[in-house]
């Protein structure tokens, strides 16, 4: 036993270690970040669209005209497009209507809010405002803390309040389509049709109401960009080798990034038996975001915001006998935070946790970790 004691300490106290270095890097290089790049580097995206949503509605796809709407002082090579569904103004709207500074700091400051209700919701700690990867999002204005907000948000109280969740995955599903594309099998799989039924019928009012607001042409005109923002994305080195995908993994090494879509039944199927089976929240979260991670083309090391409420509850878990593998699977999280493999350390935390390991003790001294 003394020795078990042992070497479950010795185990904690090297994660702990690894955690620590790995979170004084990452800090880092935000540093670095708020040096070279300007606050709101990709809200100005969203603040551009919407601008163009008031004024000249038919150039909203334009990405030339967007570029030049936001003024972006980094060259003409460095093409900023607009690239959201016609749905999405809704949301984004509000924020243009002031100043940039100001609609950028309601946007960050908003969107954050929702987004650590839903992470406390789903049981994370109040610390998961601290990862390096959510102060990202803060840092650029980017959409993982309003996709998190709604995502989470509605999963966890689905059972509770169906129809406020089905309202909350519709609006979701407006903003980026293929970060709710797998969530009807997760409904589906845990039995909550009423939720599905009232998302579908919120995303098909926003649709509508989208086309007859800015005519059906404005549809048409997002289609056409997509394949010309594909394109955009896969001859850009900087964002190749930022990429969170097996899909950006591949295309960086020189191989066809389709070839990732082959994972697409084991992503489906994950999904499927992480909600069926009702797994603990958390799993299905990184079931379902890592599932989409596994098969979507285009995702930054951003989005591992979707899955840090999942991974600081794991880190949360004293009382586990496994902690020091959560603590360790962390660490290589955080160590690859900006770039694919994170997204491998947070998918093996809920197969650590059916690991059967003999129980060691209580360690007071690591309880800094707890909610």
């Amino acid at each position: 036993m003394a020795l078990r004691r042992i070497a479950w300490l010795a185990a904690a106290a090297v994660a702990i270690c690894l955690i620590g270095m790995m979170m004084w890097r990452d800090y880092r290089d935000l540093l670095v970040l708020l040096r070279v790049q300007v606050l709101g580097a990709d809200y100005s995206c969203f603040w551009a669209g919407a601008k163009t949503a008031l004024a000249a509605p038919h150039q909203i796809y334009d990405f030339r005209h967007i570029t030049d709407v936001q003024g972006w002082p980094l060259g003409p090579r460095d093409i900023r497009p607009y690239i959201y569904p016609p749905p999405a103004l809704f949301v984004f709207i509000p924020f243009s209507l002031g100043s940039y500074w100001a609609g950028f700091a309601a946007w960050v400051a908003l969107t954050g809010a929702l987004y650590f209700w839903a992470a406390l919701k789903s049981g994370a700690p109040w610390w998961v405002a601290l990862a390096p990867c959510v102060l990202l999002v803060a840092d650029c204005g980017q959409m993982p803390f309003i996709m998190g907000g709604l995502i989470i948000g509605a999963l966890a109280i689905a059972d509770e309040r169906p129809n406020v969740a089905g309202i909350l995955l519709g609006v979701a599903a407006c903003l980026k389509p293929q970060f709710v594309l797998l969530v009807p099998v997760a409904l589906v799989a845990q039995g909550s049709w009423r939720t599905l039924i009232v998302a579908g019928v919120t995303g098909a009012v926003l649709c509508v109401a989208s086309a007859m607001i800015w005519g059906f042409q404005i549809w048409f005109d997002w289609l056409e960009a997509l394949p010309r923002f594909k394109q955009l994305v896969v001859t850009n080195r900087g964002l190749i080798w930022t990429g969170a995908t097996p899909y950006a993994w591949l295309t960086r090494h020189g191989f066809n990034g389709a070839w990732a879509y082959l994972l697409a039944p084991l992503a489906v199927g994950s999904v499927w038996y992480a909600f069926r089976t009702r797994q603990p929240l958390p799993d299905r979260l990184i079931a379902l975001f890592g599932a989409i991670l596994l098969i979507t083309p285009y995702a930054m090391n951003y989005e591992y915001a979707l899955l840090a409420p999942a991974v600081a509850t794991y880190l949360a878990r004293l009382r586990d006998q496994r902690w020091p593998l959560y603590a360790l699977a962390t660490a290589g999280f955080l160590r690859f935070i900006w770039h694919p493999p994170a997204l491998y350390f947070a998918l093996a935390l809920p197969f650590l946790r059916r690991l059967r390991l003999p129980s060691p003790m209580t360690v007071p001294t690591l309880s800094v970790f707890k909610s």
